[in-house]
């Protein structure tokens, strides 16, 4: 049984700068198109993904988050790129400012029309060609360059 860690973390510390790790997961469909999601907390664009919880492994977190906030179940996830430093702050509509070790994947799902269901973080989720991306400013901090990595097709693991 894992324990949802940032609530804990904030009920010590409130809004303070804190570090947590963070799991995302770039996830394509057999059309090649991302999943992409739009939060509802600041109509920013994302990739799927939260932050892992106590006691539990990143494997365990990455399946957890997608399947909260998509009802995709994936299982097979490759690591893409590993993103850390103050480049990765986050602040959040209430103030809390988090700084993630974030640990990004790249995964596929089998099909083109996949059943998608919100957990209510986001109002939309919509796999979209590389064309159809919204514009690079539109998306929250440092997710723009998990794409923009991907379009390059780099797919060497990158540490920064």
């Amino acid at each position: 049984m894992t324990t949802p860690y940032i609530p804990y973390l904030r009920h010590m510390v409130g809004h303070a700068r804190v570090m947590a790790v963070g799991v995302t997961v770039l996830l394509l469909n057999e059309n090649h198109e991302i999943l992409v999601e739009r939060r509802a907390d600041n109509g920013l664009y994302c990739l799927p993904g939260g932050s892992l919880d106590l006691d539990e492994t990143i494997l365990e977190g990455m399946r957890r988050e997608l399947r909260e906030e998509t009802g995709i179940d994936c299982t097979d996830f490759t690591l893409f790129s590993i993103r850390s430093g103050s480049k990765t702050d986050f602040r959040y509509p209430n103030g809390d400012v988090t700084n993630y070790v974030d640990l990004n994947f790249i995964a596929h799902v089998k099909g083109k029309n996949i059943p998608l269901k919100s957990d209510g973080e986001s109002t939309s989720l919509q796999f979209l060609s590389l064309s159809a991306l919204p514009d690079s400013s539109l998306w929250t901090p440092g997710t723009w360059s998990i794409v923009e990595k991907y379009k390059a097709g780099n797919f060497a693991l990158t540490i920064d």
